[in-house]
């Protein structure tokens, strides 16, 4: 690919990136084609990376005191909620809680797809390739390839691995092609 192209690529991802009023000296790890929508809300940033080529929608707020690890190629809906730590309530010192904080790390297998509206709480997994269903509530372990929906979340289906892996291999994946212009109808 010519420096020019690849040039224009990275000022229209350093664009989105500013526009959403993000500094990458803050994360954790920011990898390369990264785009945020805006309006985005965003704490304990440098316990937060996001893989490369990875979208994440308007409205987004990611907690990350505990910890959020974004793999590569995910593609997050808008108004996604991520949370990585929650009060201490438990043998607390004050009613409803108290001032100390429960971490638990959220993480987000590679190609996954998160769907608008979904809240992902302290110390849930999904695993790569994963679908997760617009308005679900993630708890827990989500294993790879499962598409899951509801609240709290469940299997609903999943995908099939063989089709995902010779399309992973090909290295098709969908916002990276989209940002290089190679997207294919």
């Amino acid at each position: 690919m010519s420096g020019l192209f690849l040039s224009k690529i990275y000022n229209a991802v350093a664009n989105s990136i500013h526009k959403a009023g993000i500094r990458r000296t803050k994360f954790h790890l920011l990898g390369a084609g990264v785009s945020i929508g805006r309006p985005f809300h965003c704490s304990g940033e440098r316990n937060i990376s996001i893989g490369e080529y990875t979208y994440i929608g308007p409205g987004a707020k990611l907690y990350g005191v505990g910890g959020i690890t974004i793999e590569k190629g995910t593609i997050i809906g808008p108004d996604v909620t991520i949370y990585s730590a929650n009060h201490v309530f438990r043998d607390a010192h004050y009613i409803p809680y108290d001032h100390r904080v429960d971490t638990k790390p959220v993480s987000i297998g590679e190609n996954v797809w998160i769907g608008g509206n979904v809240i992902i709480v302290p110390g849930t997994s999904i695993g790569e390739g994963s679908i997760i269903g617009a308005g679900s509530v993630v708890t827990g372990t989500v294993a790879p390839f499962s598409i899951v929906a509801g609240n709290p979340a469940k299997v609903i289906g999943s995908r099939d691995a063989s089709h995902y892996n010779k399309l992973k291999s090909e290295n098709k994946i969908y916002f990276r092609a989209k940002q290089l212009g190679t997207l294919q109808q």
